[in-house]
């Protein structure tokens, strides 16, 4: 009934995440099936030590918003062997939004996404931003496998962001009837209120 509500625009709540994580550290997630998540299927936020393995994540394509992993501000991040169908991202590393993330200053950092496969109609297979105004660095991205989707990785922000990405490094993808292997481009316009600064550029 929800996603009625939503796709009318009449939906009043913000949608839930399946699995949302905060200030924690040590953690596993493994050996799971995640199905029709309401908006980011599993969310890491603050939080550090952290492996992600071996998941089977199902979403319908055509569902927007329901990436499949995304850490958010986190460090020593392991992401790896896992199956994902969504109708967003399959995995997104993200670090805070506009002068939120800015003043909050918590990078994620140290994270490394390998064996994961997938398929995403409209986005990419490895999204990094648009929220990252905390930073993005030390990323390594390896033995993918990407099909029928819109874009294997994708590296995306906006003016109003500030923050940086930096020392990314991808290997080994293999991608079928991919629209866009490596794509760099602006997210989708979009701020949390009117307090952003347009003056606060990107550094990548």
């Amino acid at each position: 009934m929800w996603w009625d509500l939503w796709w009318n625009r009449t939906l009043k709540h913000t949608r839930g995440h399946l699995l949302e994580i905060m200030n924690s550290r040590n953690i596993l997630i493994s050996n799971l099936t995640f199905r029709n998540s309401p908006f980011w299927t599993i969310h890491p936020v603050y939080c550090s030590n952290v492996v992600i393995k071996d998941m089977t994540i199902l979403a319908p394509l055509n569902a927007p918003n329901t990436d499949g992993i995304d850490p958010d501000s986190c460090t020593n991040v392991c992401i790896e062997d896992c199956y994902i169908e969504s109708g967003d991202d399959l995995v997104a590393i993200k670090s805070g939004w506009d002068q939120y993330g800015t003043s909050m200053a918590r990078p994620s950092s140290n994270i490394i996404i390998r064996r994961v496969s997938g398929t995403t109609p409209t986005c990419s297979g490895v999204g990094i931003g648009s929220e990252m105004s905390g930073g993005i660095s030390n990323i390594r991205v390896e033995n993918l496998h990407i099909r029928n989707s819109a874009a294997g990785i994708r590296i995306k922000t906006d003016i109003g962001r500030g923050g940086y990405i930096e020392n990314i490094t991808i290997t080994n993808i293999t991608m079928d009837k991919v629209k866009v292997p490596l794509r760099f481009s602006r997210g989708a316009d979009d701020h949390p209120d009117n307090g952003w600064d347009p003056h606060a550029l990107p550094r990548l």
